[in-house]
């Protein structure tokens, strides 16, 4: 009998072990956070009426898709906190939940991590993210101004890749008579420390400097769709997001540079 009380408690310990595990390993950022408590999929949608929901990304991720009740507040922001406080105060017990872009993102983490250092009580990170919210419940998250989510519309990153090409190819293409090389960076990007080298100048010929916004409401006018467009950021994540516009505009012929900026300067061909 105590034989088999013992092989209980071992069989106990190694299920509570894998599980801590494959925890650890679904949502690696947990262990860099150890005071910010998360909420799952499942909890978020049973309590999604009772708590403030906020996303943290920046404004463009925001546009794209959202929990329908989110509030943006992007973390980045120096009035982080300060908004933050017009929109529960810090004695208030609302529980509110952070998110970002799922497991391996970490505003969501720095955003529950200043609200608690800020005296911020009842704070949860939902670390699972939108896309895993918007897949799971469509009828609770907006894309491009649609509610419920068409889940057939949500890029992998497969689909993502297909699109993102080395400064090699990059440079062969930009030679073509139909191609458009687009600069996706804010001037001030460029302008913030130009010794950076995702903040310096790619040497292609023909570049057109077109900031995020504005591209997208040419995009949206169908301004470009005679032309093969040659798109590249500073590091290679904005384009992920101006994806979803390009798809919903019809467009096709359309390259990324892997990596943004970062990928002409292991070439040697920024300046």
């Amino acid at each position: 009998m105590k034989a088999l009380i013992n092989l209980s408690i071992v069989a106990m310990v190694l299920l509570v072990s894998v599980s801590s595990a494959l925890a650890s390993g679904d949502f690696p950022l947990r262990e860099k956070y150890p005071n910010v408590k998360p909420i799952t999929l499942e909890q978020l949608n049973q309590d999604y009426d009772s708590t403030i929901i906020i996303d943290v990304r920046s404004k463009e991720e925001f546009d794209v898709i959202h929990v329908n009740k989110a509030l943006n507040l992007p973390v980045t922001k120096g009035d982080f906190l300060t908004s933050l406080e017009k929109t529960r105060a810090k004695d208030d017990t609302t529980d509110i939940a952070f998110y970002c872009n799922g497991h391996t993102c970490a505003k969501s983490y720095k955003a529950a991590k200043k609200a608690l250092g800020a005296d911020f009580q009842n704070i949860y990170c939902f670390d699972a993210g939108i896309f895993e919210w918007a897949s799971t419940y469509s009828d609770k998250a907006t894309l491009l101004g649609q509610t419920p989510v068409s889940t057939d519309k949500l890029i992998s990153k497969a689909d993502l890749n297909a699109h993102k090409i080395e400064f090699a190819d990059f440079k062969a293409k930009a030679a073509g008579k139909n191609a458009m090389v687009i600069d996706l960076r804010d001037p001030f990007q460029r302008a913030k420390d130009s010794t950076l080298p995702q903040n310096k100048n790619v040497e292609l010929k023909g570049i057109r400097n077109i900031p995020m916004d504005r591209l997208v409401s040419l995009v949206k006018k169908g301004e470009f769709k005679n032309k093969q467009l040659l798109i590249f950021d500073a590091v290679g994540k904005q384009v992920r997001w101006l994806q979803y516009h390009l798809e919903d505009g019809g467009y096709s012929d359309y390259y990324f540079l892997a990596k943004g900026v970062l990928s002409a300067a292991d070439a040697v061909a920024v300046k």
